[in-house]
């Protein structure tokens, strides 16, 4: 929750502040959110908000930057502390929900599909993957049972290098590997049909997925060519265009 409190908090670890600007830019906060009608604006408590929309709108507002200039822009720099703070916050909340939302995905770990002969893998279009919003952000939803149906299908296999074999899984008796959306899902927005299907999820041992995750691109290219070769028409089939040069620039951020 932000208020005052919090925010001085914030303020002495992040912004390396003395104490008696801390308690100004505080206060200051508190004068502005009295003042707003001054302003031609509503009246509301700064400390509530989660959209930093109206910090803009009151750092542009004409009124604001006589005070601001009188003040010697203590004010402006109180808010633009604040807009930092809120969207500190926003960040946080968002890291903790993709945290959840990744652990109710790796739930296909405990799943054992004991006889994948029997598994019905049609590479379809489906309609986008729905999502959950966070403070305005779009957080894709993904069905743990088409990650294990994935890599049950992959004979728990690593699709670069099915030699890669680091220890049996306690859940299923079988070669440890893990789900991995070769289309990011963060990327969703960008495509008309869902990158949640089987054809865009492919079985890695856990050192390509780390590596595919934080390793240096030139290492992360060769597993993405082999994987992306590999996956290309079944994607297409799965209402999914894109080339190797679009994939790249996923990883590249």
């Amino acid at each position: 929750m932000i208020n005052k409190d919090t925010f001085a908090e914030w303020l002495e670890i992040h912004a390396e502040l003395k104490p008696y600007s801390i308690e100004r830019y505080s206060n200051a906060i508190n004068i502005i959110s009295s003042e707003l009608d001054n302003y031609g604006l509503r009246k509301e408590d700064l400390f509530n908000q989660t959209n930093t929309d109206i910090i803009d709108t009151i750092l542009n507002n004409v009124e604001f930057k006589k005070k601001n200039d009188k003040g010697n822009r203590m004010y402006s720099a109180a808010l633009k502390y604040l807009k930092k703070y809120i969207e500190f916050n926003d960040d946080m909340e968002l890291q903790v929900e993709l945290f959840r939302e990744e652990q109710e995905f790796e739930k296909y770990l405990i799943e054992d599909i004991s006889d994948a002969s029997k598994l019905k893998i049609e590479d379809k279009p489906l309609g986008k993957a729905s999502f959950k919003l966070l403070n305005s952000k779009k957080i894709w939803c993904r069905n743990p049972r088409y990650a294990s149906e994935a890599v049950a299908d992959a004979n728990y296999l690593c699709e670069f290098d099915n030699k890669h074999k680091q220890f049996i899984s306690k859940f299923s008796g079988k070669n440890y590997v893990e789900a991995h959306h070769l289309i990011p899902m963060r990327y969703q927005g960008q495509f008309d049909h869902s990158l949640d299907i089987h054809a865009n999820i492919v079985s890695i041992c856990l050192v390509c997925h780390k590596k595919i995750h934080f390793g240096l691109f030139r290492d992360k290219k060769v597993i993405l060519d082999k994987l992306f070769n590999s996956r290309k028409d079944r994607l297409v089939d799965g209402g999914i265009t894109i080339d190797i040069n679009q994939l790249y620039n996923f990883y590249q951020d």
